[in-house]
């Protein structure tokens, strides 16, 4: 292949580099919705509709790429289509109040059952106080205890006639009842009487006296037994009482929820109720004037004894006409997952069933769950946890003990069972480390559905430009754009795509370029955004994140960096790297040098040596030999070394984008040609000497283009790109203007022999049929100068190959081989 006049051939024409979209006018229409996306649009409908488990949705894309206001708008209308979703109540435990349970109801009727259990205890309060203070009451209840007032009468009234006749008195005392002897007018004796009686009387009655006191232990068995009579009876009409005060209300609850599984709660209750009644009947007949503290004691230990009987409304669908969408924007643990809340009461830990609080799971049960997966990351037992509850299909709640600084008895509530479809929105590259790192992750969410990062640029897309910057004017209050306004909006999503024929995606970053724009457009006292504004706004994002590239030109410029913008240099050629700082890439030109001599190590890259080059790097250096192999060494082995670098380069080098670069250094300085310093180089190199497609294309030839504006634009300074790269060139109207003036030039080439002709002005050479290159070429003295490397190598090589069959025959007559030396070298 002759590459005669590949200068010329290979100039890029300035028509070439400019963004190849279609022009949209201004539009009266604003954008509806998120515009495009079909695939990411597909997986999720698809992830909503499955109601298979462990069917839930990743959706990956870039920030401000509007992933977000998509997933809303499908799972919104999603959501629509469904009803809403369950109610849940926590209930108290009877049996074990350390164990709440939990119970589902249909939309609406927590809240319901909620005012009845309120208006339950409600009653408590205005109608057992009502009820015990009653005449039905004390009628009642003294009717109810006549016949065991009337046998007790009776039973002391024997007592007495049977003491009498014995000679003895029975006084009733706070102790019991006494039996004392009675006097000559049948009075009851005095102590001192009864002392002065005669030994022959005393006696006497000390003997009937025990027949008299086991007559009243007889008695007093008797009164025991009918105290508790009566006490049962007391207590069976308080019951009686307290029960039918509540029936209204009892009834009315077993009526609307026994059908809902709540039968054997509302049993429960009612049995608490009959076996607390002498607790009810002691709270609501105390009295007004007991001490503060002691009523205050009293009140606590009835509002204590009603809170049992209540029920904590967790969840309500009360108002809701379809599925819940619950979006956590901070899911730190307990937003998710809910948590049991702990009461301190002057020192003392506290906490029940109405202590539990929900979270966004329990929220978004039946329905939709959103959450941001870089947030969620965040705090790392939430990922944890909802791995464990997706997997369960249940949640339960931790008690919130975290941290107690003394042992405390929590709560250890009924799980609730789960139905819900988690929506987890990030970027891709989180979503990759998950992949590799976590098989949970791929098992649970097992729809992906990833955004594309841009659109081609049709007139769809540009229309759809258009109504999005409509939008973004009308929700922002901003001024309307004219039609070069959005023309320079589509320019700037065309320059974050990266390619002259698509557009970005990101319109979260174009919404702000508008606004940024609006601003300068006020500024300048305008009533329209112009274009002038739009490019006033994108340089000033420029300026704001350029502090480091500006610092490095001024080093280039000072001559702190070497870099030079005229002249040539042997086996020195200008790469191009790219850097990436607060979220802006930026590139800057680096020297990269080679010096070669005779040899066996082939090419031995310094940074790659020092453990300063990725594996990529590595990799490229690699692929340079096996061309060097291929095109020079096909007659006999390559014998030369050729030291390698990225001079004033102290950070790790990574990438093949500037193994051309390396190439064309490593050849010319075989060569002794001389290397172009106004010409800067990037591209990738195959083994076959194919020019290949590089990264940050833009940055690149933009840096190089700042640097030499800097030192002086001479009319001959450019950069050679690959020729596959030329799409990707979206540069800045300067840079466009310089080239169309003829002061910048860039060359795109497909091959390594059109680089070296435009790098060194000679023609690199075509192989002849002979093997050999035309003399004059760049190929002809490489290889003439590797023949004359070869050929230096060649003595040591003769040694070495004499000493090895010097061994051999030694080993041959069985002699063992002395330890070879260099002629000159001392021997042993």
């Amino acid at each position: 292949m002759s590459t005669l006049g590949a200068v010329a051939r290979c100039i890029v024409e300035p028509s070439n580099l400019r963004p190849r979209f279609v022009t949209a006018r201004a539009t009266d229409a604003a954008l509806v919705g998120v515009a495009g996306q079909q695939r990411a649009r597909e997986a999720i409908a698809f992830g909503l509709a499955m109601k298979a488990e462990r069917y839930h949705v990743a959706v990956s894309g870039p920030p401000l790429s509007g992933r977000s206001l998509l997933v809303h708008e499908l799972v919104d209308a999603a959501a629509q289509s469904r009803p809403a979703g369950r109610d849940w109540v926590y209930l108290n435990n009877f049996v074990d109040p350390r164990r709440p349970r939990a119970f589902p109801l249909p939309a609406g009727m927590a809240v319901q059952l909620q005012k009845l259990l309120d208006g339950l205890v409600s009653t408590c309060r205005t109608r057992l106080p009502e009820a015990f203070s009653s005449a039905a009451y004390e009628a009642r209840t003294k009717q109810a205890l006549a016949t065991v007032t009337q046998t007790r009468s009776q039973l002391i009234e024997t007592l007495v006639n049977g003491a009498r006749a014995f000679g003895f008195v029975i006084n009733a005392t706070p102790y019991g009842f006494m039996a004392i002897p009675a006097g000559p007018n049948g009075e009851a004796m005095e102590p001192a009487q009864f002392a002065a009686l005669s030994e022959s009387v005393r006696g006497p009655l000390e003997k009937t006296a025990e027949q008299v006191q086991e007559m009243i232990g007889s008695t007093l068995r008797q009164l025991r037994n009918l105290d508790a009579e009566a006490h049962a009876t007391v207590a069976a009409v308080d019951e009686d009482v307290t029960l039918g005060a509540l029936a209204p209300s009892l009834e009315e609850l077993t009526r609307r929820f026994e059908p809902h599984g709540l039968g054997p709660h509302l049993d429960s209750v009612r049995a608490d109720l009959a076996s607390n009644v002498s607790n009810l009947k002691r709270f609501f007949t105390a009295q007004p004037d007991l001490p503060s503290q002691v009523l205050q004691q009293v009140n606590d230990e009835r509002d204590a004894l009603l809170k049992r009987y209540i029920a904590n409304v967790i969840v309500s669908r009360e108002h809701d006409t379809h599925a819940p969408v619950e979006d956590e924007r901070d899911p730190l643990y307990w937003n998710i997952f809910g948590r049991v809340e702990i009461e301190n009461r002057f020192g003392t830990f506290f906490t029940d069933f109405t202590h539990i609080r929900p979270g966004a799971v329990h929220l978004a049960n039946d329905g939709y769950l959103l959450l941001q997966a870089e947030d969620l990351f965040g705090d790392p037992r939430s990922w944890l946890k909802l791995k464990r509850v997706l997997k369960t299909g249940e949640v339960r709640f931790d008690d919130g003990l975290d941290g107690m600084p003394v042992p405390f008895a929590g709560l250890t509530p009924e799980g609730i069972k789960l139905d819900l479809k988690v929506i987890l929105v990030g970027p891709p590259g989180l979503f990759a480390v998950l992949d590799a790192v976590d098989p949970q992750f791929g098992e649970l969410f097992q729809v992906r559905a990833e955004f594309e990062p841009d659109q081609t640029s049709d007139g769809a897309a540009a229309a759809t430009y258009a109504a999005f910057v409509r939008r973004t004017s009308e929700e922002r209050g901003l001024r309307h754009f004219d039609d070069e306004a959005v023309a320079g909006v589509l320019y700037f999503g065309s320059r974050m795509a990266g390619r002259q024929d698509r557009l970005t995606t990101r319109l979260g970053v174009v919404a702000q370029i508008c606004q940024e724009a609006d601003l300068y457009a006020g500024l300048a006292g305008a009533t329209m955004v112009g274009a002038a504004h739009v490019r006033a706004a994108m340089r000033a994002r420029d300026r704001r994140s350029s502090l480091i590239p500006d610092r490095l030109r001024e080093m280039i410029h000072e001559g702190v960096l070497r870099i030079q913008t005229s002249g040539q240099a042997v086996g020195q050629v200008n790469g191009l790297a790219v850097f990436g700082v607060n979220n802006r890439e930026f590139g800057i030109p680096m020297r990269i040098t080679c010096r070669t001599g005779a040899g066996r190590g082939g090419v031995v890259a310094i940074d790659r040596e020092t453990e300063r080059s990725g594996a990529i790097h590595t990799k490229g250096v690699l692929v340079l030999q096996g061309y060097l192999m291929g095109t020079f060494g096909r007659r006999g082995p390559l014998a030369f070394n050729a030291s390698l670098t990225f001079e004033q380069s102290y950070d790790e080098v990574e990438g093949d984008s500037a193994s051309s670069a390396e190439l064309y250094a490593i050849l010319t300085s075989i060569a002794e040609v001389p290397v172009r310093q106004d010409v800067a180089v990037t591209g990738s190199i195959d083994q076959f000497g194919n020019i290949q497609a590089v990264g940050g294309i833009t940055q690149k030839v933009e840096g190089f283009f700042d640097v030499c504006r800097e030192a002086g634009l001479s009319g001959s300074q450019g950069v050679v790109v690959p020729r596959s790269n030329l799409v990707n060139l979206i540069l800045r109207e300067d840079v466009v203007e310089a080239v169309e003036a003829g002061q910048f030039h860039i060359w795109a080439v497909t091959r390594v022999e059109e680089g070296l002709e435009i790098l060194t002005g000679i023609p690199a050479g075509e192989i002849l049929s002979f093997g050999a290159y035309p003399q004059g070429t760049v190929f002809a003295r490489v290889a003439s100068n590797l023949a004359e490397l070869r050929r230096a190598a060649a003595p040591e090589d003769g040694i070495a190959a004499g000493l090895a069959a010097a061994a051999a025959a030694e080993r041959l007559l069985g002699r063992s081989p002395r330890r070879a030396s260099r002629p000159g070298s001392p021997r042993n």
